[in-house]
């Protein structure tokens, strides 16, 4: 078995010699980026950080979305044992400046696209890499994104410290002790308590990830480049950067790329490409299961398809996987449930899962339901959800006190108090309550948002919905914000329908106040709902 206690990329350097992994591990609109050719632009990116200074525990900020480029130059930063630190590359320049300001990153990559918007990287002496979609994409079609970025990257200086990304050459290389334990990763967090903080991830924090994901659901079969992953989750993500691309390489399937996700070009890569595994957030199952060209044979090709994020609606699990059903496939969506702070723990996989939960402890995983005195809880009763295992993060960037808040020990083992709230069944499952943060005191009763959404977005006429903490008089209140469907109106009878359900189904506590329709709920970067966003609006 090839050992945890080293960094991510000689690890997965040696999951390829032990299984004599010699094939396409990128694909690229139609480029395949082969095992050698793969560990060898590693290399090249990792002497250039080196031979300009970057050493280890140094950080280095990626802002780049699914290009080849954000893959290789995270496995090179890693390679030198640096720290990547991982950033969305549509982050605003005062944010960035923020981040760079906190962790003083040594170099930074960045797409050449969002480059010119960057005025804080201007007089930001440190090495700065350009990338371009370009560098990997077939000579035939590098004229045509040329013209179509021309405008975002007419005018960008390659001089002094800022370089383009394809005229790197290789350089000396001096490897570098590397141990499991040694920080890889700051990846950017709500959190536990829901305020913005660093998580500082190991390298055998991921390398678990796989061995646990892997023992759990791939099967032996799965080990060569005739799988693929559909790879829309970015790598600033740990889904994406666990599941979609350090698992999927690390067992020798391909990372099928798509720099962002929508239907045709997904239909397209299903068509063509060996897409066998997808992983997504709900959104992306919707827009696929809505699609009236998501069918044909192709769809015998789906072996696994994982979602996270946020809760997967019954309505769009039965819709996409009866258009897998009718073609012959018994797949189902599988969901999990992970944090940053603990990596994908929870999983409901295709032979052991049970409707409605959140999945079961992976391998090598321990949960725990306790109540606020850290006191373990029965089976089905309500409480706090603490995740032990091998891929917890070390901690909060240079935050002690809130890592010591999160980080509790418990049975001489490090757990996770994870904020959220939930319970767990006979059979193990877990089922995810709400965010111990969103719960809102009504009369002195607990008032689960989570809960409210979930009934109100069984009625046919909603899209979506997002109950939040309100005031009015002084008291506290419930507001619900819905959106409907297309060709949908919110009426008298719309409303009637919501209290209704919520009437029937729920305490009277939970009924709210306010229910006001909008025509699109707001988003975070990642997809999820910004309930955020909607407790500003008076």
């Amino acid at each position: 078995m090839v050992g945890m206690n080293q960094s991510m990329y000689s690890y997965l350097k040696e999951k390829h010699s032990a299984y004599k992994i010699n094939g396409k591990m990128i694909s690229f609109y139609g480029r395949k980026i082969k095992n050698k050719f793969f560990f060898e632009e590693v290399d090249k990116i990792a002497s250039f950080l080196q031979n300009k200074g970057i050493k280890k525990g140094d950080n280095v900020i990626i802002c780049l979305g699914n290009i080849p480029n954000a893959i290789i130059s995270f496995y090179a930063v890693n390679r030198i044992g640096a720290i990547a630190n991982l950033l969305h590359p549509l982050i605003k320049n005062n944010q960035l400046e923020k981040i760079i300001s906190k962790t003083n990153p040594k170099a930074v990559i960045v797409f050449n696209e969002f480059f010119k918007e960057y005025d804080c990287l201007k007089d930001y002496k440190c090495p700065i890499i350009v990338c371009s979609a370009c560098d990997y994409l077939f000579a035939l079609y590098k004229p045509f994104y040329g013209l179509y970025s021309l405008n975002k990257t007419i005018g960008i200086e390659y001089k002094e410290n800022v370089y383009k990304y394809s005229k790197i050459k290789f350089e000396k290389l001096t490897d570098v002790e590397i141990a499991g334990s040694d920080t890889a990763i700051y990846m950017h967090s709500s959190g536990t308590t829901g305020e913005s903080k660093i998580a500082c991830i190991s390298n055998q924090a991921m390398n678990n990830m796989q061995v646990n994901l892997f023992t759990t659901v791939f099967k032996e079969e799965s080990l060569n480049d005739k799988w693929g992953m559909l790879m829309a989750l970015p790598i600033f993500h740990t889904f994406g950067l666990g599941v979609c691309m350090h698992t999927t390489l690390c067992v020798g399937a391909q990372a099928i790329l798509m720099p962002k996700f929508n239907v045709p070009y997904a239909l397209l890569l299903l068509k063509f490409q060996p897409v066998n595994i997808i992983s997504g957030i709900p959104g992306m199952f919707k827009k696929l299961a809505d699609s009236p060209f998501f069918k044909g044979k192709m769809l015998l090709k789906i072996k696994e398809c994982f979602c996270g994020g946020e809760k997967l609606s019954d309505e769009v699990k039965l819709k996409f996987e009866e258009k897998l059903a009718k073609e012959g496939s018994t797949t189902k969506i599988a969901e999990g449930y992970g944090l940053t702070e603990t990596g994908v723990v929870l999983l409901n996989t295709q032979d052991n899962s049970v409707q409605g939960s959140i999945g079961a402890a992976l391998k090598n995983v321990e949960v725990k339901i306790v109540d606020d005195n850290l006191a373990p809880l029965k089976a089905y009763e309500k409480g706090n959800i603490l995740i032990s295992s091998k891929t917890l993060m070390n901690g909060y960037y240079l935050d002690e006190q809130l890592t010591n808040k999160a980080l509790v020990t418990l049975d001489n083992k490090k757990w996770v108090n994870t904020g959220d709230i939930g319970y767990i069944d006979e059979s193990k499952h877990v089922f995810f309550v709400d965010r111990e943060k969103r719960l809102i005191k009504i009369s002195g009763n607990n008032v689960f948002p989570r809960e409210i959404e979930n009934y109100v977005n069984e009625i046919e006429e909603i899209d979506c919905s997002c109950a939040v903490k309100g005031e009015k008089n002084n008291k506290t209140i419930i507001k619900l914000y819905v959106q409907m469907k297309k060709d949908c109106i919110f009426n008298k009878e719309v409303e009637k329908k919501i209290v209704d359900k919520i009437s029937n189904n729920m305490l009277k506590y939970a009924l709210p106040s306010q229910i006001i329709c909008i025509k699109n709920i707001p988003k975070t970067m990642i997809g999820k709902i910004d309930y955020k966003q909607l407790e500003k609006i008076d």
